[in-house]
């Protein structure tokens, strides 16, 4: 699975170079992005949401950001993001944070 630059803040999933998914990165200031309209293909599995998000982050790591934020929108989400390192920062707006580690 790889990503794809499609329009400024457009990037598209694909596998195999068949899209499976599409999500906007919006730039904020700081270092930071924000996830944001993040949609996949109904046959992905729970699985794969991992990996998805696993993508994600390593693709923002090499962009050089600093941190990732997501609004959460569901208390699945919600596990998901804390497995994938995501901080809580905002209980009220349910906004996760993942801050990258450049070793």
């Amino acid at each position: 699975m790889y990503i794809e630059q499609v329009e400024d803040e457009l990037y598209q999933l694909k596998k195999a170079d068949q899209p499976i998914g599409s999500f906007r990165l919006i730039q904020l200031s700081r270092g930071a992005g924000k996830l944001e309209q993040l949609q996949v293909k109904d046959h992905i599995s729970p699985g794969r949401i991992l990996e998805v998000f696993e993508v994600i982050q390593t693709y923002v790591e090499k962009a050089g950001l600093r941190e990732l934020h997501v609004e959460s929108h569901s208390d699945t989400l919600d596990f998901l993001l804390q497995h994938q390192q995501f901080k809580k920062k905002d209980v009220e707006k349910r906004l996760w944070i993942y801050e990258v580690n450049h070793s």
